[in-house]
């Protein structure tokens, strides 16, 4: 009687175990935004968009920190960029939050501004089956930073580096002979968990790490 007393107690505890709540898995996703100054990538094509999409959510977008945590591994591919001449890293964000769907994700902001380049744009992680991650970027080189250009999105979000990204500086065009240069990588794609993951484009790229975290929560403000 005891036993099935005792293995009875023991079910309970299993369906019990079954029916609780699991704590959400947070994650780092640590950024680095660097733009290519190595010549001939482009392959002689143009690459200046003649539209530009706008960058949807950026006024509500979450600030992430600024750098990246000391042990990322992201840390170190900063260091050997921003020594090499052909390289200038733009932006290195890094935060933490958990695993949801991309309805229920919030935008990250990432902006900057560097040696007269500027980059604007948000990046969502969420979790489809696999972690996925989305983003939204727009860069102009230092050689377009002094003409005067319409914003295509009319978002007016200031403070921090955000101050330095008016929105007339955010369009593919000017009205001037020459055209503004501007870049935009428009990208959705799952990744590799613990992986640094690459998205490319012949004029700036992005690395992202996501990583099951355990440490104190630092999520985006």
């Amino acid at each position: 009687m005891r036993r099935i007393a005792l293995i009875a107690l023991s079910a309970l505890g299993l369906v019990a175990q079954a029916w609780a709540a699991p704590a959400p898995q947070l994650y780092e996703v640590d950024v680095l935004v660097f733009a290519n100054h190595l010549p001939n990538l482009d392959g002689g094509e143009q690459w200046n968009q003649e539209k530009i999409a706008p960058i949807t959510g950026f006024k509500q977008a979450l600030a992430p920190s600024h750098g990246l945590p000391a042990g990322s591994q992201l840390a170190l591919a900063q260091s050997i960029l921003s020594s090499h001449p052909s390289y200038t890293i733009l932006a290195a964000r890094s935060w933490v939050q958990n695993a949801v769907t991309l309805s229920k994700t919030k935008p990250v902001r990432i902006t900057s501004r560097r040696d007269g380049g500027r980059l604007k744009g948000v990046i969502r992680v969420f979790q489809w089956r696999l972690m996925h991650v989305a983003l939204n970027l727009r860069y102009i080189p230092s050689d377009g930073g002094s003409s005067s250009i319409s914003s295509s999105d009319g978002d007016s979000s200031s403070g921090g580096e955000t101050s330095s990204l008016s929105p007339s500086s955010l369009s593919a065009s000017s009205p001037a002979t020459n055209p503004v240069p501007s870049y935009q990588m428009i990208e959705s794609r799952p990744v590799t968990l613990r992986r640094t993951n690459y998205f490319d484009h012949p004029k700036f790229g992005v690395l992202v790490r996501v990583v099951p975290y355990k440490g104190p929560l630092t999520a985006p403000r």
